[in-house]
């Protein structure tokens, strides 16, 4: 019986890597938005803080800082996938 997320390697099909990577972010959603979620929650308390040690009129509004910050979750998380896939790839390689 196969799982959702589970290794499927040993076949050494191009078609069961892609079920896999398929599998992973399927089931990855609740990963995504909390990565999503957390980097850019922190990036933004970053960059607020950084923010207010400048002079007033060197400050940026808190709305750009929002979106500085969703730009990084959003970076952090497509890396966090990449990686993910890449290491999907590497196995299927080492295994043929």
């Amino acid at each position: 019986m196969d799982r959702a997320g589970s290794l499927r390697l040993d076949e050494s099909t191009p078609e069961s890597v892609l079920a896999q990577v398929g599998d992973l972010h399927s089931t990855d959603i609740l990963i995504l938005l909390f990565l999503i979620l957390t980097f850019g929650m922190l990036s933004y308390i970053f960059l607020l803080w950084k923010n207010s040690k400048k002079p007033p009129e060197e400050r940026r509004s808190n709305f750009a800082l929002f979106l500085i910050a969703l730009n990084v979750g959003f970076f952090i998380t497509v890396m966090f996938f990449v990686y993910r896939v890449v290491v999907v790839g590497l196995k299927h390689l080492i295994n043929q």
